[in-house]
């Protein structure tokens, strides 16, 4: 039963901190953000924002959209 709690509390901050991720418009996948094995190697802000044109994360984001401007919350 605790390791159900543990599982259910990881996931549930998984979620929460990917969805913050989306809100703020970083490029950055979930599978990259979850991988324990191969875990996301910095800061997501230097990971530039999702271009207009797109609408999910690719976590490829080239100098072209890393320097265009977006709304801040």
């Amino acid at each position: 039963m605790p390791a159900f709690g543990f599982g259910l509390v990881w996931f549930g901050y998984s979620v929460a901190s990917y969805g913050y991720f989306l809100v703020r418009g970083y490029d950055v996948k979930f599978s990259d953000w979850l991988n324990p094995v191969h875990p996301y190697p910095g800061n997501p802000s230097k990971a530039g924002p999702i271009p207009k044109s797109q609408i999910f994360p690719t976590g490829k984001a080239s100098t072209s959209t890393a320097t265009s401007t977006r709304k801040s919350l």
